[in-house]
């Protein structure tokens, strides 16, 4: 028993049927009666593939991400998946690693689970090859871009560069004399990275025009640490901004443990205040990326798209996060 036997039992159409599942469309209350008795009968278990045939629409939107146990992957993850549900959709997850050729090959399996959209999340998805499929594909999928760039799909992107300059602000207003940029290298330098490193220059511009730019780089935090926290004892450094929460937060237990004073004798800054710093053993200072913002516009967009509204669709969303100071930066 398939959706077409359903439709031939009941004398109507297979779209009507599929308007009845789907509780969608104009469908009289007679008609709505008889399709719903001949599936209570049948026992069917409507067929996701006879369905979109029907419907031209599989409800099904995929998500990529690079790391599923990066915080901010998972949040944004989470939030599209919330915001997605309660449209009638359901998502699709896949795990790409950072590696080119499997994002390209998660790229085609999504397209083969016959999707009716894709949302790429992080701006490790900015490889030249990766945008060009991904615009190639965009012409029979939508596709949409949280947290990266490029002209000609939807993106959806944080406003970094003000981030930082916000926090360099207040570094500066709390009497921090010596900030450094502490990051975590990827495949390559992303458009976030770009950003943030950016925004931290002209803040010491700004506010520290005596300052030079310093910056440590955290291949692996065990290995590394002890070479970083030298450097910083040598050259002074009593404020950090780091590229992202992760790292603020092994930087924290690490300073405890030597007995540095936090934030009095260093302060510390994360970026995109996700949920974990709030529970540390002092609550992190963080740049708030506005994860469900970001969220809510990306889905906001797709479905103009989906339902051939593309004059009211802006392809490129810049959202402006914000400083929250907690207990690592002085009050």
């Amino acid at each position: 028993m398939n959706i077409y036997d359903i439709a031939k039992k009941c004398g109507v159409s297979i779209s009507t049927v599929s308007r009845v599942m789907n509780n969608s469309g104009a469908v009289s209350e007679k008609t709505r009666k008889k399709v719903e008795r001949a599936i209570a009968e049948e026992k069917f278990v409507p067929n996701n593939v006879a369905r979109s045939l029907a419907s031209n629409s599989t409800k099904l939107v995929g998500l990529m991400v690079p790391d599923v146990r990066n915080s901010f992957h998972a949040q944004v993850a989470y939030e599209l998946g919330e915001i997605l549900n309660s449209k009638g959709y359901v998502t699709i997850l896949s795990n790409t690693t950072d590696l080119l050729d499997k994002k390209l090959e998660m790229l085609k399996v999504q397209e083969e689970q016959m999707v009716d959209a894709i949302i790429t999340v992080g701006s490790s998805y900015g490889e030249r090859k990766f945008l060009d499929e991904s615009l190639k594909l965009s012409k029979n999928i939508p596709i949409v871009q949280i947290n990266n760039y490029c002209p000609g799909l939807i993106s959806v992107y944080c406003d970094e560069e003000n981030g930082m300059l916000q926090s360099m602000k207040n570094f500066k207003n709390k009497g921090y004399e010596k900030p450094l940029f502490v990051s975590q290298p990827t495949m390559f330098e992303t458009r976030a990275y770009e950003s943030k490193k950016l925004g931290f220059i002209k803040g010491l511009e700004a506010y520290y025009p005596k300052v030079d730019f310093m910056q440590q780089k955290i291949y692996n935090f065990n290995k590394d640490i002890d070479k970083v926290f030298k450097f910083i004892d040598e050259n002074n450094i009593d404020a950090i901004q780091f590229e992202n929460d992760n790292l603020a937060i092994k930087f924290l237990k690490y300073f405890i443990d030597k007995k540095i004073n936090i934030p009095e004798e260093m302060g510390l800054v994360g970026f995109d205040n996700n949920d974990a710093t709030n529970y540390t053993y002092k609550r992190i200072s963080s740049i708030d990326h506005r994860i469900h913002d970001h969220a809510q516009v990306a889905v906001d967009f797709l479905m103009k798209v989906l339902n051939g509204e593309d004059e009211f669709i802006n392809y490129q969303n810049i959202i402006k996060p914000k400083f929250v100071a907690k207990e690592t930066t002085r009050r």
